[in-house]
């Protein structure tokens, strides 16, 4: 047997889009944002990843509150799901965090 664990933690700020809630056929809310998260390169630049998050269930109405631009922590797990003819990757978790109030940009356009 194998040991495997699918956990993330990610810290960044939410996309210039922000939180999107929608429902599914269940009922169900849903929400979808992209976290940024920026690193340093070595020649001092500042490089954004941009990540493709979602929060299902009763923290997802909630996340909606979430501003674009705020620090957040997202703690969750990898799924890869068909779109279209292709897979992506997504971080899906329970629950989404804003960590501090927002503040201006420093990492250009997302």
């Amino acid at each position: 047997m194998v040991a495997s664990v699918n956990r993330v933690v990610l810290l960044g700020r939410v996309g210039k889009y922000g939180v999107t809630v929608k429902y599914a056929n269940s009922g169900t809310p849903c929400a979808n944002f992209t976290l940024v998260v920026t690193e340093q390169g070595h020649d001092g630049k500042t490089y954004p990843t941009l990540i493709p998050c979602e929060v299902w269930g009763r923290h997802a109405e909630a996340a909606a509150e979430i501003a674009a631009d705020q620090l957040t922590l997202f703690e969750g797990r990898l799924i890869k799901r068909k779109k279209g003819e292709q897979w992506e990757l997504i971080v899906s978790g329970p629950e989404l965090k804003p960590v501090g109030l927002p503040v201006p940009s420093l990492m250009g356009s997302n």
